[in-house]
């Protein structure tokens, strides 16, 4: 008999027993699926075959990082990359030597391959992550244009949103995209886009600040001390001209604009952010500086200066009348380090307190000058460090 008649006699048999229970059934098994990385074998010179698996480079990568042996972290995402292009563990691996690529310094390198995470796509807080290090890392080359656009890209996203609804950033995100979009602006000089930039990011904070809760206020500060920058850059770019009735109209510009940056900078300073409290407190302490500079730099009006030594006096009595502007200064810059005494900080602001404070008294000729002098005015202020975000810490690396 074969197989399918003994399986048609044993289901008549049931059939005919109808006052016998059915015997269970066992439900067949479910199907389980387990979806594992792809793997190679290759033999060694030796004659052994071994396997290569993206997950153990992922794995070898990871703690190539987290031992800062950063170069071997490159090579092996590299190596991942190269074998196993379209491993669900490419996105990560770009992402993660991209941040090794920053600690090693070469920072092109990094953006290249941040730029190439975010044509490839992925999940949307990785590309977000990304566009923001590919923003700080054009700041870094000092590409301010790509940096500008790259913010742009991001400002374009949804967000922020109350609680329960679905948005792609937070309000710290996009204050702090704001802030830095307003920095490359800046740095581009183009005055008009930075402060409508940092309007932006004004009304957003009065907006948002009774709805949601700050993780720092680390933005909001660099927001309103660029806004004094703002307006220390309109100052130093006013002119100072003869006839007198021109100068003396110029003079009075002049010192509306200074008092315009000072106060933008008092404002920044309430934020209470210690970074950029000292960064702004120095900045005021430099347009007093900077006062002094171009009184004396001023043309001399023609009634004052009918000779050489008409014009000595002229400057000499221009110093004594001019040199509280100097003590102000030093003032100012005493109550900066004050303030980091403070607070326990010591940053860059607090060492330009310092010189500055030398060079003034040396100027007032209470002690004598420094051999070798800093610049008093750096044309672009360097930015404090910004929170962890923007730093290449074994934290921010996304594992799948």
């Amino acid at each position: 008999m074969t197989g399918r008649a003994l399986v048609t006699v044993a289901a008549l048999s049931l059939a005919a027993c109808a006052h016998t229970p059915s015997p269970k059934v066992a439900a067949p098994p479910r199907e389980t699926r387990v979806e594992m990385e792809p793997m190679t074998f290759e033999r060694t010179p030796t004659g052994e075959v071994r396997t290569v698996d993206a997950q153990s480079l992922f794995d070898e990568a990871g703690a190539a990082f987290s031992d800062k042996r950063f170069a071997d972290t490159v090579r092996l995402y590299d190596e991942l990359l190269r074998r196993f292009p379209d491993s669900r563990l490419a996105v990560p691996a770009l992402y993660n030597g991209g941040l090794a690529l920053e600690a090693l310094a070469d920072v092109a390198g990094a953006a290249e391959r941040y730029r190439t995470l975010i044509a490839r796509g992925g999940p949307t807080q990785d590309l977000i992550d990304t566009q923001f290090r590919l923003a700080a890392a054009y700041a870094t080359l000092k590409n301010w244009s790509a940096a500008a656009d790259t913010w742009a890209q991001v400002l374009r996203r949804s967000g922020p949103c109350h609680t329960g609804e679905s948005c792609e950033l937070t309000l710290s995100d996009r204050l702090e995209a704001l802030a830095r979009r307003a920095e490359a602006q800046l740095e581009m000089q183009d005055l008009v886009a930075t402060e409508r930039t940092l309007r932006d990011q004004q009304e957003l904070v009065r907006r948002w600040q009774k709805e949601e809760r700050l993780e720092s206020d680390f933005f909001v500060a660099m927001g309103a001390y660029l806004n004094g920058r703002v307006a220390h850059a309109r100052y130093r770019s006013l002119p100072l001209r003869l006839p007198e009735k021109r100068l003396a109209e110029d003079l009075e510009q002049k010192g509306q604009m200074l008092l315009v940056a000072q106060r933008r900078y008092l404002d920044a300073m309430r934020v209470n952010n210690v970074e950029w409290a000292t960064a702004a407190g120095y900045q005021i302490a430099s347009l007093y500086r900077e006062l002094y500079d171009d009184l004396l730099a001023a043309p001399v009006p023609p009634t004052l200066a009918t000779s050489d030594e008409a014009r000595d006096i002229y400057r000499e009595e221009l110093k004594k009348q001019t040199k509280n502007l100097l003590y102000k200064a030093i003032s100012t810059h005493e109550k900066n380090l004050l303030v980091a005494e403070r607070t326990g900080i010591h940053n860059e602001w607090v060492e330009k307190s310092n010189a500055q404070i030398e060079q003034l008294k040396g100027l007032l000729g209470l002690t004598p000058p420094p051999t070798a002098p800093s610049s008093p005015l750096p044309a672009a202020p360097p930015t404090p460090a910004p929170p962890e975000r923007l730093r290449p810490t074994p934290e921010r690396v996304p594992v799948l």
